[in-house]
């Protein structure tokens, strides 16, 4: 994932400043600056969760081709049948759904799945306008990313 250490670690600054710069705070306006402050953590948590997700769906993305690509390579018919209806070019991977991509790549039954498909679910919320109110660990679901992607590394 190209850019997913430096996302991760923009998370880490962006989220230390912000209570920070809170305890710039005098007694006659805590209270607004508090929420205030409490706003941008949240909205900081949701916008770089949706950015970590992004690289995700882009490691996932080049899995994909790479698997598409060799599995049409083969001299077999019977081998490659399904996958030459899949087209792997750059801008056509994206037609194929999300959830299918990942499936392609682990059993839809398996805790991997799911939680890509949680992961999914939470970002199309933000992405379409939800803020999540909930408190997100950024830095945990980070791992899980990381945990995803490297099990997904080893398709074969």
């Amino acid at each position: 994932m190209k850019h997913f250490k430096d996302v991760v670690t923009a998370f880490e600054v962006a989220n230390t400043y912000i209570p920070h710069w809170s305890l710039t705070l005098d007694d006659s306006d805590s209270s607004e600056r508090v929420q205030e402050r409490d706003r941008l953590i949240a909205v900081n948590a949701n916008a770089y969760l949706a950015l970590l997700i992004g690289q995700l769906e882009v490691e996932i993305n080049r899995l994909c081709q790479e698997l598409i690509r060799e599995r049409r390579a083969s001299s077999s018919w019977e081998q490659r049948r399904a996958w030459d209806i899949l087209d792997a070019a750059d801008d056509r991977i994206r037609n194929i759904p999300f959830l299918n991509r990942v499936a392609l790549l682990t059993d839809k039954g398996g805790t991997v799945y799911k939680r890509a498909k949680q992961l999914y679910e939470t970002r199309n919320k933000i992405a379409h306008g939800d803020l999540l109110t909930e408190s997100l660990d950024v830095a945990e679901i980070a791992k899980d990313i990381e945990r995803i992607a490297v099990s997904l590394k080893g398709v074969p």
